[in-house]
């Protein structure tokens, strides 16, 4: 969780005292900047992690940031939207559709492959490809095998802590910051 702490605000509150609003002016840039690091950095420590691109991650994924004040104070929000990603799109053997091939999966960067035995990657007509598997006898439909989503990367205890790590250094320089540009006439 990244926080300001009650004597930065007391502080701030006491330097910007003289412009109207000058305080909560600081802290909403201050935590805004802090969300567009965290959007940008959650995807980099996920792709750390896990074995996806960031081109695949960012295909399925929407980032949703938002600053508010309420009776908490000034809160910034992170959300993420979309749905599982395919398994396809993390680390994958054979990478296309071949005929009789054993496909092997992995959803984390550091861990060795998975094999699958009954699956097979298959492009659909739509043009989508991904790995399938039947499911039941030769007759019955086939499922697509899904990796994680966004959101469960993100919650991830490793991701959530290096991203937290750096947001919080964000927004501690980010009042300096803000505090000179408002004292300066910017933004005040």
């Amino acid at each position: 969780m990244i926080e300001i702490k009650n004597e930065q605000i007391e502080r701030v509150s006491q330097i910007l005292s003289g412009i109207p609003n000058g305080a909560e002016k600081a802290l909403f840039s201050a935590i805004r900047r802090g969300n567009s690091t965290v959007k940008t950095q959650v995807i980099q420590e996920i792709t750390s992690v896990y074995a996806i691109s960031k081109q695949n991650l960012r295909a399925d994924t929407t980032i949703h940031s938002r600053v508010k004040k309420d009776s908490e104070g000034i809160v910034g929000e992170i959300t993420f939207s979309g749905y599982k990603i395919p398994l396809y799109r993390f680390n994958v053997f054979p990478t296309h559709p071949t005929q009789g091939a054993s496909v092997s999966a992995a959803v984390l960067r550091d861990s060795s492959r998975t094999p699958f035995v009954h699956a097979f990657i298959a492009k659909m007509e739509s043009g989508h490809t991904g790995i399938f598997e039947r499911r039941g006898t030769a007759r019955f439909p086939i499922k697509e095998r899904m990796g994680l989503s966004t959101a469960q990367m993100a919650a991830n205890r490793v991701v959530l802590e290096k991203v937290e790590e750096k947001a919080q250094e964000v927004v501690d320089r980010r009042i300096e910051h803000e505090i000179t540009r408002i004292l300066n006439g910017y933004g005040g």
